[in-house]
């Protein structure tokens, strides 16, 4: 019979896989339209102030960074979700299991802080991001505990 956390384990695992393709496939698309941006950014850069020139590259390197955090959180969520999944029923990994979904915990952390200074901050993101992750670590948890 299967033990609770386990199972719990393992359902979080899956979605987190299934998020982790998601975000990586927005990720691809969020690249686009960060090197289209670029790309207009430079036509314009000898019509617009000194300033506004200054402001756009700030904004275009904060949009850099959240591709490249996109990226990292989502090949993290992918590779957390698999090793869940593989693992579900294996106390042993358990601590593992714990580190990974932490690092996951802190990428959504530190993406939806970003997202703030953005003003673009919704709370689908911060349950999708954060709320995912919390379950996967009490999961391993519970799988620990059964060892």
């Amino acid at each position: 019979m299967e033990q609770k956390g386990s199972m719990l384990l393992k359902v979080i695992s899956i979605i987190m896989m299934v998020g982790g393709i998601i975000g990586a496939v927005a990720s691809v698309i969020l690249a686009v339209i960060a090197g289209a941006a670029n790309s207009v950014t430079n036509e314009l850069s000898s019509a617009l102030s000194e300033a506004t020139n200054a402001t756009v590259g700030k904004n275009m390197a904060l949009l850099w960074f959240a591709v490249v955090l996109c990226v990292i959180g989502s090949v993290f969520e992918i590779v957390a979700g698999v090793i869940g999944k593989n693992n579900w029923n294996n106390p042993p990994k358990a601590q593992t299991l714990i580190i990974f979904g932490a690092i996951c915990c802190v990428i959504s952390l530190v993406s939806n802080i970003l997202m703030i200074f953005a003003s673009s901050f919704n709370v689908f993101s911060l349950l999708a991001g954060f709320v995912l992750p919390v379950l996967y670590i009490v999961g391993a948890v519970q799988l620990k505990n059964q060892a």
